[in-house]
């Protein structure tokens, strides 16, 4: 994921302009841009947004929720299921004789009506 000052930085590079002119279309300071480009500020995504209109680009911001952390005791349960491997099943019963016996016999008795 690319964090809020390489946002800034890659709509910079992309829109071709100086920092002054951009700061001037987006009107904001040069000082809050240096501080987004250096990561003492951190822009919201509106502050992206309106930086990338400024310089003619069409913002595309994203985000994703953020996981929530497991517990410890969760974890200790799963460290302790690894030591016990899971048992292979069975091979399935092969029913395929039986029920070929079973549609030969009725094949050989037709119904009764």
């Amino acid at each position: 994921m690319t964090s809020p000052a390489d946002a800034a930085a890659e709509i910079l590079a992309r829109s071709g302009m100086t920092q002054a002119a951009l700061c001037a279309r987006a009107k904001i300071s040069r000082t809050t841009l240096d501080a987004y480009l250096t990561g003492t500020i951190q822009p919201t995504p509106a502050q992206l947004e309106r930086l990338a209109e400024a310089a003619d680009l069409v913002p595309d911001i994203s985000s994703t929720e953020r996981p929530q952390p497991v517990s410890e005791r969760f974890l200790a349960v799963l460290e302790f299921g690894d030591r016990f491997p899971r048992k292979p099943k069975p091979p399935l019963v092969n029913l395929g004789p039986v029920w070929q016996a079973a549609r030969d016999r009725a094949a050989s008795h037709p119904k009764s009506t």
